[in-house]
């Protein structure tokens, strides 16, 4: 495969998972406070913003000094032609990706991913968000997961399934990271009762909050939160999960013998045997700051190997060329 193909497949995964995860952590910061006083309010959409790692695009695109408001903070997420993280610049770059392979996705693939880019731009968004944007954001996730489940049940387990499958996984891995890394930073000195009701936002902003119940019954203690969404083996959203599917994608791609396999099954098997207690005394955030930098490695690798004509040269998001 044309090295230019499989980083388009790539991103175009990468995209896919990026907008259903901002649309689901938009939708449960808003529900979440519709009842919340200003202050708390303000705090939680500035934490939205670091979670997306858009925190510095945000600010950059007021003239760095611009307040932080829930009205300015998801339009900026959701239709800011100038964010580059927004849900639709990313279905934009996502169909553009899906385009320029159209000989190697399935016509039902293409169609998902089209159908989603044009219901978008017909919406008044700005009237979805100011009057329903619950309905929005549902349109958004349940799109982006047609895609996922339409790429999972037409296209063959070959390389462009791969490259798919790979860019979505690490996506989703390090999205894991981060809403774990700021949530939990700044809920350890919240009051239990309090904290209760943030950690199950958390769970919901990673669709976890069912599976999480059925595990752990009516507990929400912090360790078991991290637990489940950094290491429980079956959940398709927890970090382990997320790095063996791409580890069994690279496998596939380059052998045991590439710099991006051997990365990748360093940080699994780092993450697999850890225990939770344990890393809770050491120190949770150092952890997943370095777990985040590791997974951004393999990517960083995963470009160098397969993607880049040297080892200098630098990752882009094929839609912007």
């Amino acid at each position: 495969m044309l090295a230019r193909l499989a980083e388009n497949l790539f991103w175009a995964g990468r995209y896919i998972e990026r907008a259903e995860d901002t649309a689901r952590m938009v939708d449960v910061t808003y529900h979440t406070l519709l009842e919340s006083p200003p202050q708390e309010t303000t705090h939680a959409y500035t934490q939205l913003l670091e979670v997306l790692h858009l925190t510095g695009a945000y600010e950059a695109s007021g003239g760095g000094d611009r307040a932080i408001t829930p009205e300015d903070v998801c339009a900026f997420l959701v239709r800011d032609p100038g964010n580059a993280g927004s849900i639709v610049s990313s279905i934009s770059y996502a169909r553009e990706n899906a385009r320029s392979v159209r000989e190697l996705i399935s016509s039902e693939l293409w169609e998902a991913v089209n159908h989603l880019h044009f219901t978008l731009r017909a919406r008044d968004l700005d009237a979805d968000l100011a009057d329903q944007p619950f309905e929005l954001f549902r349109i958004v996730k349940q799109s982006c997961q047609t895609v996922s489940g339409v790429a999972l049940e037409t296209m063959p387990r070959d390389d462009a399934w791969r490259f798919l499958t790979l860019g979505r996984q690490l996506e989703r891995a390090e999205m894991t990271c981060r809403l774990l890394n700021v949530r939990f930073s700044q809920l350890v000195d919240y009051s239990a009762p309090v904290a209760f009701h943030h950690w199950i936002a958390v769970l919901k902003s990673a669709s976890g909050l069912e599976a999480f119940r059925k595990r752990y019954r009516a507990s929400m203690d912090p360790s078991e939160v991290v637990e489940f969404l950094l290491l429980a083996p079956d959940f398709p959203r927890s970090v382990r999960f997320a790095l063996e599917t791409a580890e069994r994608q690279l496998d596939h791609l380059g052998g045991r013998t590439g710099r991006a396999t051997r990365l990748l099954g360093r940080t699994r098997a780092s993450l697999q045997y850890r225990d939770v207690v344990e890393l809770m005394d050491e120190g949770l955030h150092p952890f997943l700051d370095q777990l985040q930098d590791e997974v951004a490695a393999v990517a960083d690798a995963v470009a160098t190997e397969f993607f880049r004509q040297s080892p200098e040269g630098s990752m882009y998001a094929v839609a912007t060329t």
